[in-house]
């Protein structure tokens, strides 16, 4: 009698063990909100901000990254390589090949791919889809250290961008006709040459991107000094 919840126990704790082990279930029409999490956590530490941006790099981590979507943010990755566009590559990279060899990606000694996440992948390099955004989506945000009242040759501060939901995000800091291009999350030693900007007020904006939708924000005057 005693023993029958500790055995009932070892039971459920077998069932819930066995459940957690199960992958997880393949969409029918998969979309970049099913892939994208896959190539982020499976192939972005080589195609992702510290890919090649030219001569054929490719960067994963962002189905695109047009100016319709992402604003002046698409400015910070100036490539047209990103998974959208290389669906059909993707898929054959990660596939087995035909005579039984590991696939070409991700090379050893790197772990392959599950056989649901190449499923996945091949479902959806067939008919490339981006669909709509995951449920509640956040936009992405900016911190910023203490930004100089006034400067005088350069200006420099610190900003910090990110994302809620832990989806890339990448974004551009503009003032006085220059551009400073983020393209990562994280911190960013942000230095302005403002020895040609007129003197007087400038305002600082900055547009982040995560791959959905844009967001741009007011950082502030800065006035300009000689």
């Amino acid at each position: 009698m005693k023993t029958r919840p500790l055995i009932t126990l070892s039971l459920a704790l077998a069932g819930g063990l066995a459940a957690c082990s199960a992958p997880p279930s393949e969409p029918a029409s998969p979309t970049w909100s099913d892939v994208g999490p896959i190539l982020r956590g499976e192939c972005t530490s080589c195609h992702g901000s510290t890919a090649v941006d030219t001569g054929g790099g490719y960067r994963f981590d962002f189905y695109e990254m047009s100016e319709a979507v992402c604003g002046d943010a698409a400015k910070a990755i100036p490539i047209p390589l990103l998974a959208g566009a290389t669906a059909t590559l993707i898929a054959a990279d990660t596939a087995p090949t035909t005579t039984g060899d590991r696939p070409r990606m991700p090379p050893a000694p790197a772990p392959t791919l599950f056989d649901w996440e190449r499923r996945t992948i091949a479902a959806w390099a067939a008919a490339p889809t981006k669909g709509p955004p995951p449920a509640n989506n956040h936009d992405p945000f900016i911190q910023v250290g203490t930004l100089p009242s006034t400067a005088t040759g350069r200006l420099r501060f610190t900003a910090l961008i990110g994302d809620e939901d832990e989806e890339p995000v990448v974004g551009v800091i503009q003032a006085g006709g220059s551009l400073f291009a983020m393209n990562r999350g994280g911190t960013f030693a942000v230095d302005f040459d403002v020895s040609t900007w007129p003197t007087g007020t400038q305002r600082l904006s900055a547009t982040l991107c995560d791959g959905w939708t844009h967001k741009t924000y007011d950082l502030g005057p800065v006035t300009i000094s000689r």
